[in-house]
């Protein structure tokens, strides 16, 4: 009866080092692959470019899919990358637990980002040549810590290697009203191999500090790295998402959010209309 007791014991260990094992990028892929939303735009007589999304903590809502709209207008596909569903956490498991950082932080979330690019350099329809990048709030988070992580060849959390072409084919990161807080790699990690960065700060976001952001950002820039930021006065957090959860401290604003799809519009035209292909 020892003998057994011990052999199931030691069974129940190995099964849970087995589950706590970290991704391989093909295992990543296969878990979020069935929820990415690949929007397409209407002329697709030769491979497009691509722009991957990313949403805030709370999870995809609406904003995603208007820039989705934005993109396939300006010729360019959107692959909209639901970090949440693949891993089930619904809108008040959001709430609750990554928007508080107790789950999915920056640096595990990149992991996302670098399967996402594989997937998307694999699809037949798409220019892997010609790709960018956009995250809100948690979602620009993310994309920091996945352009640090890559800078350092350091694997995301939660996975055993960082691609050495994780972010090959990428000439844009854009980023709206970035989370720039401490637990964020960029405040120690060099960002000046990284392709070029775009940001828009809200100057009233209560949520995301813009100081925080913009104070790394100009330090980022001393040190050689791409980065473009613009402070839009008189805007809050989540200021481009008319579907956002009630929140004092988000207010939507339409001439704001006219400026934001006007500059993605505009971003995406510089990035990779003029790109090699």
């Amino acid at each position: 009866m020892v003998w057994r007791a011990a052999i199931l014991a030691l069974t129940a260990l190995l099964l849970a080092a087995c589950s706590n094992a970290p991704d391989t990028l093909e295992q990543r892929i296969a878990m979020l692959e069935p929820y990415i939303s690949v929007q397409m735009p209407q002329d697709t007589s030769e491979p497009v470019p691509a722009v991957l999304m990313f949403s805030g903590c709370g999870g995809v809502i609406s904003v995603q899919h208007d820039y989705a709209a934005i993109a396939n207008e300006a010729g360019v596909a959107a692959l909209i990358v639901d970090s949440h569903a693949a891993r089930g956490i619904g809108r008040m498991g959001a709430r609750l637990t990554v928007c508080t950082a107790a789950r999915m932080r920056g640096d595990e979330r990149a992991g996302d980002v670098v399967a996402a690019l594989a997937h998307a350099r694999s699809l037949p329809g798409i220019d892997a040549s010609r790709l960018a990048l956009i995250g809100w709030s948690h979602g620009g988070w993310t994309l920091l810590d996945t352009l640090t992580l890559a800078h350092d060849g350091a694997p995301p959390g939660g996975m055993d290697a960082m691609p050495d072409n994780a972010l090959e084919g990428v000439h844009s990161v854009m980023l709206v009203y970035p989370w720039c807080g401490f637990l964020s790699r960029v405040h120690r990690h060099a960002l000046t191999a990284s392709p070029p960065v775009h940001a828009l700060l809200a100057a009233d976001d209560m949520i995301a500090n813009p100081g925080a952001c913009a104070d790394m950002f100009t330090w980022q820039s001393e040190d050689g790295a791409q980065i473009e930021w613009q402070v839009l006065d008189g805007l809050t957090h989540a200021f481009d998402a008319p579907d956002e959860p009630f929140d004092p401290r988000v207010r939507h604003d339409e001439a704001g959010t006219a400026f934001a799809h006007d500059w993605f519009a505009a971003r995406l035209r510089a990035s990779l209309q003029g790109a090699a292909h």
